[in-house]
């Protein structure tokens, strides 16, 4: 009888261990970093060019003059909100493993055409500390120059009066960071926000 108890003591034991590892390995992290809103829940219009102040080249002034038309980089808030994986953690801002520091980011675009053509995949870096308990805003590059500059954004940057043109797309920005005092623990946590290209220079002729 004794060796029956010992061999069924021996399995609760693993099994406490096992159970036990599982419970570690799911609440190895006290934070919950969501994206509360991106841009304020609105979709985001993005100019594809900007026009200069001069508009025809000297001393003619018939050809358009483009050499001092630029793109403007595109900048948005995203809301973070952080929160405790269980009421039972003690957490609040300072103490370890709550607040968390969102250090870097990708931006991954999508046609809602369902076209082939999209800007290039976009990584940047940033600083955003997330206190526990707390929603903080984190300004992040959306649209940066090397974008609005692909071949992509480039075939509309300059257009006709009567020929209009649009890129509707879908950006997914995946954030990465980790719980202050954890940098080996890093983790990622992803938003979706439509983001419409538009605006070209138009050219037309010039008027006698």
């Amino acid at each position: 009888m004794k060796p029956k108890i010992i061999v069924f003591a021996g399995l609760i034991a693993i099994a406490g261990v096992l159970l036990g590892s599982c419970q570690n390995e799911a609440e190895e992290h006290r934070a919950v970093v969501t994206i509360a809103s991106i841009n304020g829940n609105q979709p985001y219009f993005s100019d594809v060019l900007e026009q200069g102040d001069t508009l025809w080249v000297p001393p003619l002034n018939v050809l358009p003059f483009t050499s001092d038309d630029f793109v403007r980089e595109d900048w948005i808030t995203v809301l973070f909100d952080n929160r405790p994986y269980s009421p039972l953690l003690t957490t609040g801002p300072g103490l370890p493993l709550s607040d968390f520091i969102i250090t870097d980011y990708r931006v991954e675009w999508r046609r809602t055409d369902g076209g082939v053509g999209v800007p290039p995949t976009y990584y940047g870096a940033t600083s955003i500390s997330v206190p526990s308990g707390e929603q903080v805003f984190g300004a992040i590059v959306l649209v940066p120059y090397e974008v609005k500059n692909s071949p992509l954004m480039s075939t509309i940057n300059y257009l006709g009066a009567t020929f209009p043109d649009e890129y509707l797309m879908i950006a997914t920005l995946t954030f990465y960071g980790h719980e202050v005092g954890a940098m080996d623990r890093e983790w990622s946590f992803s938003g979706q926000i439509s983001v419409n290209f538009a605006d070209p220079v138009v050219i037309t002729e010039k008027d006698e």
